[in-house]
């Protein structure tokens, strides 16, 4: 597999130490989508704003982690406290399961309490931290701008943060359930074609794929609308008729996968995360020809707050 990147790259997060393209001491931005890393197995990316850190399944030095760019202080206590229960035989621990929103709150995954930071997370005795005890089990956990969606393993969405932003909600806020605690999105249940099988956020979007393959978002504008017609409620968004198998969403920008393996942008593109050279932005979705050899196919997307990363699956000769 391959992983090909484009879009912000200050810090060198788009260039891995042993990687396809090598560090440079004045990184540029990547205005084209590029081969950034091959592994076997590249099974989880996750793109911070001046770092991206993956998980493959071949050792280097002794990790199965490749990371790239700078990695602020305290993720990096926190990252070497999770890494360091890998191994070959296991997958990323738990304890790397976290998320932060951009205001600075974290979420951990393995037990679903909430911190004001990365640095109280990592104060084990915290009296800051917050539970939501008898929530169901969790299969993903995304963050946006001021909040967090979580997703049931029975398909079911739930939503909390700001209430300020109470449009990336997607539901009503009453004394039952309030913006600050977990409540469940009812707009995404009984679908036509099927429950919720993966979640996107970013900036103050947030996504919804079924397991059938339509696509559903809602929000706020934030600082000028990219979606037409966003809402604070769930809505479908067709893109030329085509079912969806992916989506990812950065703080301006998306992309989407379809079931044909067409790559789909939209937003900001002033770092070059939609792969379109000499476009500063789109608003209408427009497809990507990323050049793919013709036994490559796009596997999944991720996008970062500014850049835009595609997972590259070479079938066999």
């Amino acid at each position: 597999m391959e992983l090909w990147a484009a879009g912000f790259n200050a810090w060198n997060q788009l260039r891995f130490p042993d990687g396809a393209l090598p560090c440079d001491d004045e990184p540029e931005d990547i205005s084209v989508f590029t081969r950034v890393l091959t592994d076997n197995v590249i099974d989880h990316v996750e793109p911070y704003f001046s770092y991206t850190w993956v998980h493959t399944t071949t050792p280097a030095a002794g990790s199965l982690i490749r990371i790239a760019g700078f990695v602020p202080q305290d993720h990096n206590a926190l990252r070497t406290a999770a890494d360091d229960r890998d191994d070959t035989a296991h997958p990323p621990s738990s304890k790397s399961h976290f998320v932060e929103a951009s205001n600075g709150v974290v979420v951990a995954q393995e037990c679903l309490h909430q911190y004001p930071s990365i640095h109280e997370l990592l104060l084990s005795s915290s009296s800051n931290r917050q539970s939501f005890p008898g929530f169901p089990s969790v299969t993903q956990l995304v963050a946006y701008e001021t909040g967090f969606a979580a997703l049931s393993s029975t398909g079911q969405v739930w939503t909390w943060g700001d209430e300020r932003y109470a449009a990336c909600l997607g539901r009503d806020i009453d004394d039952a359930s309030p913006a600050h605690r977990p409540g469940l999105v009812s707009d995404l249940e009984d679908l036509p074609t099927g429950p919720i099988s993966k979640l996107a956020a970013g900036g103050y979007i947030l996504a919804a794929l079924t397991e059938g393959n339509d696509l559903y978002c809602w929000g706020h504008p934030g600082r000028s609308a990219i979606l037409e017609d966003l809402s604070d409620r769930p809505s479908p968004v067709v893109i030329e008729d085509n079912d969806i198998a992916d989506i990812g969403i950065g703080a301006g920008h998306l992309l989407t996968l379809t079931v044909d393996g067409e790559l789909f942008v939209l937003g900001d593109n002033t770092n070059g995360q939609l792969g379109l050279p000499q476009v500063k932005s789109t608003s209408s979705w427009t497809r990507v020809d990323v050049g793919l050899g013709v036994k490559q196919s796009i596997a999944g997307v991720v996008a970062g707050p500014r850049s835009s990363f595609l997972i590259i699956r070479n079938r066999p000769d």
